[in-house]
């Protein structure tokens, strides 16, 4: 998982209480988890929360939460992590996000946010059932503000492509659309076109059809300034 090789190359993981908050169906809580931290997995969806619990690891706990409302006490976590899911978080509720995240997030501790840009072959499949390239944007310049803010200190920041490979279209919409309600309410108005757009900008592989997702990756120390 690069998301985890890279956070690992940065930050000792072994031991580490790391929440990972919008933790999806927790394929990156899981990779933590492996990596030897206690993870809490903070998800919105209950429907993903079900996954979670059901695929979960001994180092891993799954809980149902909000970015502007996270379920733990204060200055419990070492490490904060979102991957891919800042631009999910309403823009009104963003700042009230970063306020629980240094809440739960102890003095000194660490803040690990990765966002994809809006391109590549990946986000091509993507934005016939959802467009983001206005939420990613903003995401990104979020991540470009909070550099400069008091308390916040960038300690890397990296430019990287997650590749992900499926064996065909139907397994795509498995991963992207069945398991987001909004996504699957709409799937029926668009899904021949995306199956072209799937056929046509899918990388041919032994393993499947390669799609191409740049991003970037994040890591802040927290109160940096006192």
């Amino acid at each position: 998982m690069i998301h985890i090789d890279f956070l690992s190359s940065i930050y000792p993981l072994s031991a580490a209480k790391v929440v990972d908050i919008g933790a999806g169906d927790g394929t990156y809580a899981r990779e933590l988890a492996r990596a030897g931290a206690q993870v809490t997995a903070i998800e919105i969806d209950e429907v993903k929360l079900e996954q979670l619990q059901a695929n979960s690891h001994p180092n891993m706990q799954a809980m149902l939460g909000r970015a502007e409302a996270i379920p733990l006490a204060d200055g419990s976590q070492d490490l904060a992590c979102m991957f891919f899911s800042l631009h999910h978080v309403p823009e009104e509720v963003q700042e009230a996000a970063l306020r629980e995240i240094t809440r739960v997030v102890k003095p000194g501790g660490r803040l690990h946010i990765v966002e994809p840009f809006p391109y590549g072959s990946m986000f091509d499949v993507v934005r016939m059932i959802e467009e983001e390239t206005k939420v990613r944007r903003r995401s990104h310049a979020l991540m470009r503000d909070l550099a400069q803010r008091d308390g916040f200190q960038l300690l890397e920041h990296k430019d990287y492509v997650l590749t992900r490979v499926f064996d065909d279209f139907d397994a795509l919409l498995t991963k992207i659309v069945y398991s987001d309600q909004k996504r699957s309410n709409a799937l029926p108005d668009v899904r021949e076109e995306m199956q072209q757009v799937f056929d046509l900008v899918g990388e041919t592989t032994p393993e499947g059809r390669a799609f191409h997702q740049p991003c970037a990756a994040y890591h802040f120390a927290l109160n940096a300034a006192g």
